[in-house]
Formats: C-alpha cells, structure tokens, sequence
C-alpha cells in the first residue's frame, strides 16, 4: 500500500514529527498531517478526516491514554499506533489493552509502514462488516414493520369493511331522508379516507403493488393542496390552473397523492424564501413525433397532464439528467434520501405514464406527469354521485368464508340484496364440510387469511376438487399478494378491503364469468 496518508500526529517534539514523516516518505506514502499535543488541539483536529493517528506515550500536557479516550468517546475507529521512546512491555500491555492497535520504538521505524498498511486494512474490514450489519439490522427492522403493519392493516381493513358495508346499505334504507343520507355519507366518506391511510401504510411496509382506479384527479386536488398548504407554511404561495372537463386517468390514487408532496417538498427545498407553486391540469395527446424523442419510454396517445411548478432556484442541465436516478440528491447529508423523483418516475411507468422535468438555473423548476386516459365507465362510484348497483345477481349460489363474524352478516346481506343465494362459513374446513355434504355453488367467495391451518387459497384448491366448475374470489385486507401464496391466477379475481357494493357486485359478476383453467 502506498499514495496519499492523513495522518494526526499527537507529538510535542517536532523533531520527532519530522523523524515520523521522514519514515513514512521512506515506506512509499504521501502523508499530509496536522501535529497536535493537547486535547483540546487534538479535538478540534478531528473536525477533519483522519487514515491513521500516531501518538506518543506521555507528554507534558497530554498522552497516548488521553487520546484514546478521546477517539472513543467520539465512537471514531481509527488506527491508533503509539511510538514512544520510553516504552516497555508493561506499558505496551496497557496501552494495548486501552485500544491502541500497536506500539513501537522511536528510531526503529522498520515496522511502521507495514503496520499502518495493516491497521488501515483491517480499519476497512471493520468499516464495512459495521455497514453490512447495520443494514442487515435496518432489513430486520424493516421486515418486523411490514408484518407489524400487515397484521394491523388486515385488522383494521376488516373493521373498515364492516363500517363500509353497513354504511352502503344503510344509504339505501334512508336514501328518502336527506339529513340521513348527509350523516350515512359522512360515515361512509371517513371510513373510505381510513381506508385510504391504511392502503399507503402498506404501500409503505409492504411494496404494495398500485392498486389503480379509474378517477377524476381534478375533484382529489382540493383536500391535497390543503395539506400542501399546510406544509410547505405561509412563505410559499399555490396557485392552481385545472382543466375544465379533464378526462378520468387510470391511477393508485394514494401514490398520485404522496407524488405530489413529495414535489412540492422538492420546490419548498428549492425556494427557501419563499416563491410561488403552481399546479396545473390539462388534456393531452402525446404525437409520435414526441414519443420519437423518448425511446421505449412513451406510447403515443391521450394523457391527463398535471404539473408542478415553482420558482426556485433551479437546476443546471447536469443535474437534470441525473435527477431521478436512485440515492442521487444535492441536498446536504441528512436532508434527502434520493428517492422521491426515482419513486416518482417508477410509479408514473407502472402507471402507463411519463414523467418529464424542465429546469432553468434562478428561474424554476417544472415537472409534468403524463398519466394515462381512463377508458368507460369506472366501477367506483362516490357517495354523492351514487346510484344503485347495475349489476345484480341473477339467483345464483355463493358460499362466504370469512373468520370475521361481523363482516360476514354484513357482506352476506349485501350479496343476498344484490340477489344471490349465500351460505356462509368461518373457516376453510367448515367450508369444505358444508361442500362435502352436496350443497353446489356457483361462486366460492373467500378471504385468503383464514384460521385453522387452511389459506383461502388451500380452500379454493380443495375445494375445486369438490367442484370442478366452483368460479373463486378471493378477499384481503393485507397489502401484498405476493406475501400470502397463490398462483397468478388465483391472484387474478381478487377483491381488496374495504369495499363498496358497486365494488362486490363487479367483482362477483365477474368471477362469475371467467373460465375456470
């Protein structure tokens, strides 16, 4: 090993520093250094980064033990080596024991080059056996808040479901009262937004999927920008532009939602001042002249656009090309991860979208999502635009498994209100024995997580054998498919918790139709 070397050398003899610096030269080093002989000195000399510190036994206002002490209350694993003229073995064993990781003579120089190289080593090894357990911890601590928050997010999904359930029936029985239904929609409204809060805890734990719904971002914006308002404080003024008659996009409405703040994060680090922040939506149409400019990255077509504006302090051209790679991020240490224009970017290409940045140095910065034109008419329906369920059952069979007693008589008369034939089960084994009996069913309608041994999807599978044509839906509360078993296309029929009857009567109607494999 040999190059450059920081060395911090803890010396009163400047002669002797010289001596040091002489032997390190000799042995193939560049050393740049700092001489230090107080504590005080030597603490504000580790403001600056060190390879090694070379230290002399005992001086008249400060030691080789002072300095250790030092280094360790600072938690700084650096090289210490101690050479001093006055050391003996008693005193080597205990410089040994406070820390430092070698000794030797004044004068006899022949084994400091070959133990700094060492030291410096094995200080790497260190280093990097400290970082991979730290991450491994982190992984650890990650994994333990995933099941954490799975595990409560299934709960509350169920609750939410109840709450959900009986709110949508309930707005049938008093849709002639209208301070009823005003009460019955609020009910309905605060359920569905815990739902929304629950599916973004899990998208956080759990690398949830996205999870799109046809919807109109214009009628989302209002309560957005209000929390926006709310963080970015009163220095930075929003302003908004929105489309009339903008078209549905196709969209994880909680990630659009957590794009934006993590924008308007961005422009309020960008304007530290103050400034102003404009929002704006827009119907697009990409050409393929435009596509042509963005290789395999956009597919000409219709697009809501919405964009984010500030008037910050902007980016230069080399920084634009490197803004949505992963870790990347010009905020000093502590203040960014790097990761909010790369999640961004990521979600806005599962989305079908693209995303495009232009920047000018002391003017501004914009960024445009182009998110996908929905296509018909979406199945979910708000509670002040709804309207009974156009798809209802025409008599046929269902049998419900759900270990969830309260969510079972909810979702059992839902379904028997949309006119299907439902028996019901809190268990994969009862289940089964209710099948085995010769009761036939059309529809197996069931929740993946389920008591006594048995999945949902263990159920489904023994249960087809029972049935062969038996058509499956399967329910959840928890975030991620991938975590809970299945094949894909078990995977395929699924419906997520809470949900509306709008929601269960498409979701049965078309499990019902598909082709069993």
């Amino acid at each position: 090993m040999s190059g450059p070397l920081r060395a911090l050398i803890i010396e009163d003899s400047e002669d002797d520093a010289k001596l040091l610096l002489r032997a390190l030269r000799r042995g193939g080093f560049d050393p740049s250094h700092q001489r230090v002989e107080t504590a005080e000195a030597m603490d504000a000399a580790l403001q600056q980064t060190w390879d090694v510190v070379i230290s002399d036994w005992a001086m008249p206002h400060f030691s080789a033990r002072a300095a250790l002490a030092i280094l360790q209350a600072k938690k700084l694993d650096l090289p210490f080596i101690i050479v001093s003229g006055t050391i003996g073995e008693e005193v080597a064993v205990e410089a040994l024991r406070a820390g430092a990781h070698d000794f030797l003579a004044k004068g006899r120089f022949m084994r400091l080059i070959p133990a700094i190289e060492r030291e410096i080593r094995e200080a790497k090894v260190r280093t990097e056996r400290r970082t991979i357990e730290q991450q491994l911890r982190q992984m650890q601590k990650m994994e333990a808040i995933s099941h954490l928050t799975g595990g409560i997010a299934h709960d509350f999904n169920n609750l939410l479901a109840v709450i959900v359930g009986s709110a949508d029936l309930l707005l049938e029985a008093v849709r002639n009262d209208a301070n009823l239904t005003e009460l019955t929609n609020e009910i309905l409204t605060s359920a569905l937004h815990g739902a929304e809060l629950t599916h973004r805890l899990l998208a956080f734990a759990r690398q949830q999927p996205l999870a799109a719904e046809d919807i109109a971002l214009n009628e989302r914006l209002p309560r957005v920008i209000a929390i926006l308002q709310r963080t970015l404080g009163e220095s930075i003024h929003i302003t908004t532009t929105l489309a009339d008659s903008l078209w549905r996009t196709r969209i994880d409405p909680s990630r659009i939602e957590d794009a934006l703040l993590n924008l308007a994060i961005n422009a309020r680090d960008a304007m530290p001042n103050g400034g102003v922040l404009t929002i704006e939506t827009a119907n697009v149409e990409l050409d393929e002249h435009y596509a042509g400019l963005y290789a395999e990255e956009v597919t000409a077509g219709e697009y809501v656009m919405l964009s984010m504006s500030d008037t910050g302090t902007g980016m230069p051209p080399e920084i634009i090309e490197r803004a949505i790679e992963p870790f990347f991020t010009t905020k000093e240490y502590g203040k960014g991860t790097g990761l909010g224009l790369s999640m961004i970017y990521g979600f806005a290409k599962q989305s079908g979208g693209h995303l495009n940045i232009y920047s000018e140095v002391g003017v501004g910065t914009t960024v445009r999502l182009y998110l996908p034109r929905a296509h018909g008419e979406s199945a979910t329906v708000t509670a002040a635009g709804r309207h009974a369920a156009t798809l209802p059952g025409g008599g046929e069979s269902i049998l419900l498994v759900d270990d969830n007693a309260a969510l079972r008589r909810v979702t059992l008369r839902r379904l028997a209100e949309l006119g299907y034939t439902v028996c019901e089960a809190e268990d994969g084994p009862t289940a089964i024995a209710i099948m085995r009996s010769g009761e036939r069913f059309d529809l197996l309608f069931t929740d993946i997580g389920l008591p006594k041994g048995m999945s949902g999807y263990v159920l489904a599978e023994q249960a087809r054998r029972q049935q062969p044509r038996l058509k499956v839906l399967f329910t959840t509360g928890y975030g991620n498919r991938r975590d809970e078993g299945g094949d894909h296309q078990q995977q395929e029929q699924l419906l997520r918790k809470p949900y509306r009857t709008e929601e269960l009567a498409a979701k049965v109607r078309a499990a019902l139709a598909a082709n069993n494999e």
